[in-house]
């Protein structure tokens, strides 16, 4: 559990709501109105509702997504932890990279607020996926307010872009609506719980949970590709589903880190947290680097190092993972980001602070943590940004940056607004040792947020603008989960955990893949809408002068002082670069998108498109099955189809295949076997990056060896890869074959062919390939019916890790190294830790195995291609696998065993093989 504040709220009766007028006691009631009345079919109880969970783990980062309110999970030894329905196992927070056994998260979640009236009191009210800090020994489900419906069809729904696939329950999940290779879709909703005796839950904090009346549906997506595998977009669409306006509404995202390997108990300690705003990118032959703004909070550990130790580049967590807003609710709303660490000591209970933010009764001169709704509410609104964590010991530098910003609004500008920082230990009573210690890293969380959300309704009677979100109307809010490698730089490590020199952190991975996530978001290469742009610069913004080359200055919507010197739109779009161009107004887009007047430079169109440059198509793989020889064949279409050309470099970019083997199936577990590719030679630059479109040829002492760009770049030229041909596989002239080498009959294994492609020249973008399981196949070479049929392993002993390739087996004069069983089989009731199993080999094509006890008890018959229901999942005509399963569906115990093979091969019908092995459990 990450903080040392929980309070049990199981049962309380009674509690105190801090109101923005003063405090009011608010009795506990089971039926509490909300700001009007809510759908009652979303109302449900506790035990009837389909609460499911699911990790996202085709990327490099492994993520647990539920369907009420947050993603991450609870420590891996705690009671209330999730396991990953695939796998049986505790579902990483956010394993970065996935398999590390390094977690980046601990919890995140949404948080919504909103001004409603109750019995004429008007007063705020949070509706939050978690909180982060309430506990219960008796309920796991007591710091959450959003909840799915009534089981059944009310779970996750997963989709995926890849043909032909099943997810690890069994389900048909291949669709053309889907978007990325994982969608993870749920829908929920604040509108209230009771527990199984029909009473509402209770809060300590804030009474009953008063309903705001929203509905979120949370589509997330994660993908294999090289440029978006370190990223997960999490896409929020929020509506008011209650009969009155929600006035003044805030919407926020919490994320409490606590970064480190498994196993460190006390990892959580020494984060630090920050804020990246700007990105400075170069494309390849540009003068000069394009300023993006990519807007990422971040959280990693302090040094590296586990908490235990002080120096050194042992790291056990070098990463960094952070959230960064590829589109916000409303682009003119201000970001905010505030930080705290949670505490029960109240001088380590920080979070920055203005000297006059106006909180009711001051508390944030002296506490970090918003306990209660009417704090989180004010944190949500308050429009801060925070300096970061490692400057708290630094008064000269709080000093010297207080929050300056020109609050903008839908009527103009107003004037700009300058805020001091409370500085620790020097306008407050904090003892001097604590401003080092947070800074040193600490247990940190934080939360980004926006509003006020919907459209403007009037002034109040204290000068203050009042915004509704009427019934029935959304809005859209778009997240990066992000990560970052090589934070820490084993070149440049921190000289110790204390002390910290920010100049050390590398953010240049982080900034890269958060700016492909927008990208991915909203690709500048795709014209969306048919309007003739494809991005850089769609915006109707002050940075668009109307005179190229004007410089424009503005204050961004962080409220950082910006200028750009806009030189017209692209020749041609979609490179990246700005260049001239005669006439600016006639690219000028026709609609008002996302990104309208938000004063950033934008290189979509406005329009989301949740999508990135594809790999070529994917092989389609038959095979053909010897007894001693697997052959993988397939044709040149449609990887290699002539009238396919990539979406967004719109060029023919297929490269050629590779072949790869898995024991388990798995995207990272495939190793290398074998690559063919088309003889061909591009330019490449002195960074190695691929600067022309391949030219085909064997004779590349006919092209020039250098070339020079546009832009001055010299170019030279090289092989596109190994160059091996195509002639080694070709089967005829539009299909090719591979013979797997070294294939053993009774070791079935995964096979897959990826194709992939030379990469886009223009935009940068790397070679992509297509996902390993995509068509993977689940084969083996058959044995042989001439010899007398067997068992392997035998003895099967239950002390054995049959999961390791470690066993020998001796198999026709061919040892090996096997792993024999705990493989996922694709069926809904594949658990690791019983799924058993022996394999009989040298079997007739056709026969009836039959088990008994050394009494003679019938104890299972397994059908071998006899009437179709084989149980074995992989190619085999003379092979058959047992899951140790007795005709009661009970393992079976210790013990020797006797089998018969029956033939029911019509040309052999009725001849009997026999033999024994041994189970030793």
């Amino acid at each position: 559990m990450s903080g040392l504040r929980k309070w049990v709220a199981w049962g309380t009766a009674a509690a105190t709501v801090l109101m923005l007028c003063g405090a009011v006691p608010v009795l506990a009631r089971t039926d509490v109105p909300g700001p009007g009345p809510v759908d009652p079919g979303y109302r449900a109880m506790l035990d009837d509702i389909q609460i499911e969970n699911r990790v996202h783990d085709v990327g490099k980062i492994w993520m647990n997504i539920t369907n009420y309110g947050y993603f991450g999970n609870s420590g891996e030894t705690t009671s209330d932890a999730m396991d990953d329905p695939c796998t049986n196992e505790w579902a990483p927070q956010a394993e970065f990279p996935g398999g590390s056994d390094v977690e980046y998260l601990f919890q995140g979640g949404l948080w919504i607020g909103a001004m409603i009236k109750e019995e004429g009191f008007e007063y705020p009210r949070v509706s939050h996926g978690l909180e982060g800090w309430v506990a219960s020994a008796t309920n796991q489900f007591l710091g959450q307010e959003f909840f799915p419906g009534i089981s059944p069809g009310n779970g996750i729904t997963e989709r995926t872009t890849r043909l032909q696939s099943y997810n690890c329950l069994g389900d048909f999940i291949s669709s053309d609506s889907a978007v990325s290779e994982q969608d993870l879709i749920a829908v929920m909703t604040d509108t209230g719980r009771t527990d199984p005796a029909g009473r509402t839950i209770t809060l300590t904090k804030d009474g009953v949970h008063i309903p705001l009346g929203i509905k979120v549906t949370q589509k997330s997506y994660a993908w294999s590709y090289n440029y978006a595998q370190d990223f997960i977009l999490i896409d929020y669409e929020i509506e008011n589903i209650a009969s009155n306006f929600l006035k003044n509404l805030y919407i926020g995202l919490y994320v409490d880190a606590d970064v480190g390997r498994l196993g460190e108990t006390q990892r959580h300690t020494d984060d630090i947290c920050g804020f990246v705003k700007n990105y400075d990118y170069q494309p390849e032959g540009a003068d000069a680097p394009i300023n993006l703004t990519i807007n990422t909070a971040y959280i990693a550990d302090n040094d590296g190092r586990p908490p235990d130790i002080a120096s050194g580049t042992n790291y056990s967590c070098p990463g960094v993972t952070g959230t960064r807003v590829v589109r916000a609710p409303n682009p003119k709303l201000r970001t905010s980001f505030n930080w705290w660490i949670s505490n029960g000591d109240e001088t380590l209970d920080f979070g920055p602070a203005w000297k006059d933010d106006g909180a009711p009764g001051s508390w944030t001169a002296t506490l970090g943590t918003p306990e209660d709704d009417a704090r989180k509410y004010f944190v949500l609104s308050n429009r801060e940004f925070d300096y970061d964590q490692v400057y708290v010991d630094d008064p000269d530098y709080i000093a010297a940056n207080p929050q300056e910003f020109s609050s903008r609004f839908a009527d103009g500008d107003t004037p700009t607004e300058s805020h001091d920082w409370y500085i620790p230990g020097v306008d407050d009573n904090t003892p001097p040792e604590i401003p080092p210690d947070i800074a040193d890293g600490y247990d940190t969380r934080y939360l980004i947020s926006w509003g006020p959300l919907g459209i403007f309704d009037f002034i109040d009677e204290s000068g203050n603008r009042v915004y509704r979100l009427n019934p029935g109307e959304k809005f859209s809010m778009t997240i990066a989960y992000v990560g970052g490698q090589n934070f820490h730089d084993r070149n440049n490590p921190q000289d110790s955990n204390t002390n910290l020199d920010p100049s050390k952190y590398d953010f240049s991975d982080l900034q890269y893949n958060a700016d492909w996530a927008a990208k991915v978001y909203d690709n500048p290469m795709v014209d969306t809408n048919g309007d003739g742009w494809f991005g850089e610069d769609v915006g109707l913004d002050s940075i668009f002068a109307d005179t190229v080359g004007k410089t424009v200055q503005f204050v961004d919507i962080s409220g950082v002082t910006r200028q750009y010197t806009y030189e017209g739109p692209d020749e041609g779009e979609g490179d990246g670069v700005l260049q001239a161009a005669e006439d600016i107004n006639a690219f000028r887009p026709t609609f008002v998108d996302y990104t309208f007047n938000n004063e950033l430079f934008d290189q979509g169109d406005g329009v989301a498109d949740f999508q990135g440059p594809p790999p070529p198509p994917v092989p389609v793989i038959e095979y053909e099955v010897t007894e001693e020889d697997l052959i993988l064949l397939w044709g040149k279409l449609p990887s290699e189809d002539p009238a396919y050309v990539d979406p967004f470099s719109r060029l023919q970019d297929f490269e050629g295949y590779r072949i790869y083997v898995s024991n388990n199936g798995q995207e990272n577990t495939f190793s290398f076997l074998a690559q063919y590719d088309i003889v061909d030679f591009a330019y490449y630059s002195e960074r190695d990056s691929l600067m022309s479109v391949p030219v085909i040829t064997d004779n590349p002492d006919t092209l020039d060896p250098t070339i020079v760009d546009r832009y001055g770049t010299v170019g030279y030229l090289q092989p596109v890869g190994p160059n091996v041909g195509m002639d080694a596989i070709f089967a005829s002239a539009s299909s090719y074959t591979y013979r797997v080498p070294n294939a053993n009959p009774m070791v079935p294994r995964y096979y897959c062919i990826t194709a992939y492609d030379y990469g886009d020249p223009f935009s940068g973008t790397e070679q992509l390939e297509t996902a390993k399981t995509a068509n993977m196949l689940y084969m083996a070479p058959s044995g042989t019916p001439r010899k007398k049929p067997g068992v392997v392993p035998n003895p099967y002993r239950a002390d054995q890790n049959y999961t390791n390739r470690h066993m020998q087996v001796l198999f026709e004069s061919d040892t090996t190294f096997v792993s024999w069983e705990n493989r996922d089989d694709g069926t809904s009731d594949f658990f690791p830790q019983t799924d058993r199993r022996i394999y009989f080999y040298n079997l007739p094509r056709q026969c009836l195995i039959r088990i008994f006890t050394v009494s003679g008890d019938l104890v299972q018959i397994v059908d071998h291609n006899v009437h179709g229901n084989r149980i074995s999942t992989w190619s085999s005509d003379y092979a058959e696998v047992w899951d140790l399963n007795s005709r009661n569906q009970q393992q079976v115990v210790s013990g020797l065993y006797l089998f018969s093979v029956e033939d029911m091969t019509p040309e052999n019908k009725g001849h009997i093989d026999v033999g024994k092995f041994v189970i030793i459990r």
